[in-house]
């Protein structure tokens, strides 16, 4: 039983971690749907990415 508490967990976790991603990368000029898919993929080293990794300059005619 322990178990598959603990996996759920995780997966909820992992999960709201790349929600959360997805809307900080939104904040960075940066597309939160390809951050949302790192995230959830690469777990918290794409969050590390996107937290340290400059934010993208807007360009004049944006």
């Amino acid at each position: 039983m322990q178990i598959e508490y603990l996996a759920g967990l995780v997966s909820t976790m992992w999960l709201t971690l790349a929600i959360l991603a997805g809307g900080f990368a939104r904040t960075r000029n940066r597309s939160a749907w390809a951050w949302f898919l790192l995230v959830f993929f690469l777990g918290p080293f794409g969050a590390f990415l996107l937290v340290v990794w400059p934010p993208v300059e807007k360009t004049p005619g944006s």
